[in-house]
Protein backbone atom coordinates (compact mmCIF):
# COMPACT_ATOMS: atom_id res chain seq x y z
CA UNK A 1 0.00 0.00 0.00
CA UNK A 2 1.00 3.66 -0.92
CA UNK A 3 2.16 5.42 2.27
CA UNK A 4 0.28 8.95 2.60
CA UNK A 5 2.72 10.39 4.55
CA UNK A 6 6.25 11.01 3.46
CA UNK A 7 8.60 8.74 5.29
CA UNK A 8 11.08 11.75 5.93
CA UNK A 9 8.32 14.44 7.65
CA UNK A 10 7.84 11.53 9.93
CA UNK A 11 11.28 11.69 11.34
CA UNK A 12 11.96 15.61 10.61
CA UNK A 13 11.95 16.33 14.75
CA UNK A 14 13.09 12.35 15.11
CA UNK A 15 15.74 9.94 14.96
CA UNK A 16 13.66 7.16 14.58
CA UNK A 17 9.93 6.41 14.62
CA UNK A 18 7.31 3.30 15.07
CA UNK A 19 4.47 4.49 13.19
CA UNK A 20 2.94 1.43 13.41
CA UNK A 21 4.39 -1.74 15.44
CA UNK A 22 1.66 -4.36 14.29
CA UNK A 23 0.07 -4.24 10.77
CA UNK A 24 -3.33 -3.26 10.76
CA UNK A 25 -6.46 -1.78 8.02
CA UNK A 26 -4.52 -3.34 5.33
CA UNK A 27 -1.46 -1.11 6.33
CA UNK A 28 2.24 -2.31 6.92
CA UNK A 29 3.75 -1.82 10.08
CA UNK A 30 6.29 0.85 9.45
CA UNK A 31 9.56 1.71 11.16
CA UNK A 32 11.70 4.56 10.07
CA UNK A 33 15.27 5.88 10.69
CA UNK A 34 16.95 9.14 10.09
CA UNK A 35 20.69 8.70 9.28
CA UNK A 36 22.00 12.36 9.49
CA UNK A 37 25.86 13.77 8.64
CA UNK A 38 26.04 15.59 11.70
CA UNK A 39 23.95 14.35 15.20
CA UNK A 40 21.46 17.08 16.01
CA UNK A 41 21.80 16.56 20.12
CA UNK A 42 18.45 16.84 20.56
CA UNK A 43 17.16 13.30 20.29
CA UNK A 44 18.46 10.18 19.97
CA UNK A 45 20.73 10.37 16.73
CA UNK A 46 21.56 7.30 14.72
CA UNK A 47 24.34 6.44 13.10
CA UNK A 48 23.97 3.02 12.19
CA UNK A 49 21.27 0.48 11.39
CA UNK A 50 22.00 -3.48 11.37
CA UNK A 51 19.92 -5.80 10.71
CA UNK A 52 19.60 -9.55 8.69
CA UNK A 53 19.26 -10.06 4.91
CA UNK A 54 19.14 -13.56 2.94
CA UNK A 55 21.72 -14.42 0.99
CA UNK A 56 21.59 -16.36 -2.14
CA UNK A 57 22.77 -19.66 0.12
CA UNK A 58 19.05 -19.42 1.46
CA UNK A 59 21.25 -18.07 4.68
CA UNK A 60 20.99 -14.84 6.90
CA UNK A 61 23.59 -12.37 6.82
CA UNK A 62 24.04 -9.61 9.01
CA UNK A 63 24.06 -6.14 7.22
CA UNK A 64 24.75 -2.31 7.89
CA UNK A 65 23.42 0.48 6.64
CA UNK A 66 24.94 4.13 7.45
CA UNK A 67 25.09 7.55 6.38
CA UNK A 68 27.80 6.75 4.27
CA UNK A 69 25.96 3.88 2.37
CA UNK A 70 25.69 3.81 -1.18
CA UNK A 71 22.12 5.19 -1.86
CA UNK A 72 19.43 4.93 -2.92
CA UNK A 73 19.41 1.19 -1.15
CA UNK A 74 16.21 -1.07 -2.50
CA UNK A 75 16.25 -4.64 -0.61
CA UNK A 76 14.26 -7.27 1.59
CA UNK A 77 15.57 -7.61 4.85
CA UNK A 78 14.90 -10.71 6.54
CA UNK A 79 13.37 -12.29 10.00
CA UNK A 80 15.74 -11.01 13.28
CA UNK A 81 16.75 -8.09 14.90
CA UNK A 82 17.05 -5.02 13.52
CA UNK A 83 19.58 -2.96 16.00
CA UNK A 84 20.02 1.39 15.58
CA UNK A 85 22.70 2.62 17.28
CA UNK A 86 24.23 5.66 17.80
CA UNK A 87 27.93 7.29 18.05
CA UNK A 88 28.32 6.25 21.17
CA UNK A 89 27.49 2.69 20.75
CA UNK A 90 24.16 2.99 22.59
CA UNK A 91 21.25 0.97 20.58
CA UNK A 92 17.71 0.59 20.64
CA UNK A 93 16.41 -2.92 19.43
CA UNK A 94 13.74 -4.15 17.28
CA UNK A 95 12.39 -7.86 16.44
CA UNK A 96 10.61 -8.26 13.12
CA UNK A 97 9.78 -11.19 10.73
CA UNK A 98 10.80 -9.12 7.45
CA UNK A 99 9.78 -6.72 5.08
CA UNK A 100 10.99 -4.62 2.42
CA UNK A 101 14.08 -1.85 3.04
CA UNK A 102 13.96 1.59 1.33
CA UNK A 103 16.66 4.17 1.76
CA UNK A 104 17.61 7.16 0.49
CA UNK A 105 18.92 10.70 0.99
CA UNK A 106 16.35 13.72 1.07
CA UNK A 107 16.87 16.93 0.37
CA UNK A 108 18.75 17.96 3.11
CA UNK A 109 21.29 14.93 2.91
CA UNK A 110 19.68 13.18 5.38
CA UNK A 111 19.47 9.04 4.92
CA UNK A 112 15.63 7.89 5.39
CA UNK A 113 15.29 3.91 6.25
CA UNK A 114 12.03 2.57 5.73
CA UNK A 115 11.21 -0.62 6.58
CA UNK A 116 7.92 -2.40 6.44
CA UNK A 117 6.27 -5.62 7.15
CA UNK A 118 3.07 -7.44 7.16
CA UNK A 119 4.35 -9.06 10.33
CA UNK A 120 5.05 -6.85 13.67
CA UNK A 121 8.19 -4.69 13.98
CA UNK A 122 8.03 -4.79 17.70
CA UNK A 123 10.43 -2.98 20.62
CA UNK A 124 12.99 -4.60 22.45
CA UNK A 125 13.45 -1.82 24.34
CA UNK A 126 17.10 0.44 24.38
CA UNK A 127 17.37 4.01 25.28
CA UNK A 128 14.46 5.48 23.81
CA UNK A 129 12.17 3.03 24.02
CA UNK A 130 9.77 0.37 25.93
CA UNK A 131 9.88 -2.98 25.93
CA UNK A 132 6.81 -4.47 24.09
CA UNK A 133 5.75 -7.60 26.03
CA UNK A 134 5.10 -9.47 22.29
CA UNK A 135 8.60 -8.81 21.43
CA UNK A 136 9.94 -11.20 24.22
CA UNK A 137 7.67 -14.00 22.60
CA UNK A 138 8.90 -13.76 19.10
CA UNK A 139 12.36 -13.02 20.13
CA UNK A 140 11.65 -16.45 21.78
CA UNK A 141 9.61 -17.73 18.86
CA UNK A 142 12.87 -17.06 16.41
CA UNK A 143 15.10 -18.62 19.17
CA UNK A 144 12.74 -22.03 18.57
CA UNK A 145 13.37 -22.01 14.64
CA UNK A 146 17.20 -22.35 15.58
CA UNK A 147 16.73 -25.67 16.50
CA UNK A 148 15.12 -27.10 13.08
CA UNK A 149 17.86 -25.24 11.30
CA UNK A 150 20.13 -26.98 13.26
CA UNK A 151 19.19 -30.27 12.53
CA UNK A 152 17.10 -30.17 9.38
CA UNK A 153 18.99 -29.74 6.25
CA UNK A 154 17.07 -27.16 4.34
CA UNK A 155 15.47 -25.95 7.16
CA UNK A 156 16.70 -22.33 7.18
CA UNK A 157 16.48 -21.64 3.19
CA UNK A 158 12.87 -23.04 3.73
CA UNK A 159 12.12 -20.49 6.41
CA UNK A 160 13.63 -17.59 4.35
CA UNK A 161 11.87 -18.42 1.50
CA UNK A 162 8.82 -18.05 3.38
CA UNK A 163 7.01 -14.55 2.48
CA UNK A 164 6.77 -12.25 6.24
CA UNK A 165 2.99 -12.98 6.66
CA UNK A 166 3.52 -17.10 6.27
CA UNK A 167 5.46 -16.38 9.33
CA UNK A 168 3.52 -14.31 10.96
CA UNK A 169 0.75 -17.14 10.70
CA UNK A 170 3.32 -19.26 11.73
CA UNK A 171 3.98 -17.33 14.86
CA UNK A 172 0.42 -16.76 15.94
CA UNK A 173 -0.65 -20.57 15.61
CA UNK A 174 2.59 -21.48 17.82
CA UNK A 175 1.43 -18.61 20.48
CA UNK A 176 -2.30 -18.66 20.84
CA UNK A 177 -2.50 -22.44 22.30
CA UNK A 178 0.10 -21.29 24.83
CA UNK A 179 -2.52 -18.63 26.23
CA UNK A 180 -4.26 -21.60 27.81
CA UNK A 181 -1.29 -22.04 30.10
CA UNK A 182 -1.98 -19.55 33.33
CA UNK A 183 1.65 -18.12 33.56
CA UNK A 184 1.49 -17.34 29.60
CA UNK A 185 -1.29 -16.01 30.03
CA UNK A 186 -0.68 -13.59 32.87
CA UNK A 187 3.10 -12.65 30.90
CA UNK A 188 1.03 -11.55 28.02
CA UNK A 189 -1.37 -9.46 30.05
CA UNK A 190 -3.41 -7.29 27.97
CA UNK A 191 -1.86 -8.13 24.82
CA UNK A 192 -3.00 -11.90 25.23
CA UNK A 193 -6.10 -10.10 23.65
CA UNK A 194 -4.55 -8.89 21.06
CA UNK A 195 -2.67 -12.17 20.00
CA UNK A 196 -6.10 -13.45 19.40
CA UNK A 197 -7.65 -10.33 17.75
CA UNK A 198 -4.73 -10.91 14.92
CA UNK A 199 -4.89 -14.92 14.96
CA UNK A 200 -8.88 -13.85 13.98
CA UNK A 201 -7.47 -11.09 11.34
CA UNK A 202 -5.30 -13.05 9.37
CA UNK A 203 -7.25 -16.29 9.26
CA UNK A 204 -10.04 -14.47 7.88
CA UNK A 205 -8.35 -11.57 5.65
CA UNK A 206 -5.61 -14.04 4.38
CA UNK A 207 -6.28 -17.61 4.69
CA UNK A 208 -3.44 -18.99 2.38
CA UNK A 209 -0.92 -17.45 4.72
CA UNK A 210 -2.57 -18.65 7.97
CA UNK A 211 -2.70 -22.11 6.17
CA UNK A 212 0.92 -22.12 4.96
CA UNK A 213 1.62 -20.49 8.10
CA UNK A 214 0.69 -24.23 9.43
CA UNK A 215 2.36 -26.12 7.09
CA UNK A 216 5.51 -24.62 8.05
CA UNK A 217 4.86 -25.19 11.56
CA UNK A 218 4.39 -29.02 10.89
CA UNK A 219 7.29 -29.17 8.34
CA UNK A 220 9.94 -27.54 11.44
CA UNK A 221 7.85 -30.47 14.28
CA UNK A 222 6.62 -26.76 15.70
CA UNK A 223 2.93 -27.52 15.86
CA UNK A 224 1.11 -27.16 19.13
CA UNK A 225 0.49 -31.00 18.52
CA UNK A 226 4.21 -31.71 18.35
CA UNK A 227 4.63 -29.98 22.14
Amino acid sequence: MTLTVDPAALVADLGFLVCRDIPTLGRDALLVVALRAVPTEQHFDPELLRYWRTGADGRGHRAELTHASAMPRRSDFSWGPIEIVDRFGVTNTFVSLGGSLAADRDAAGTVIATFRSRGPILRRGGHSQRYDSIAAALTAFLGRLLVPIDFQPGAERLISATPPVTRYAAFLQHEVPRLGIQLVREAYGADARLLHAEADRLRLRDPRAWEDGAALLARLGLSPGDR
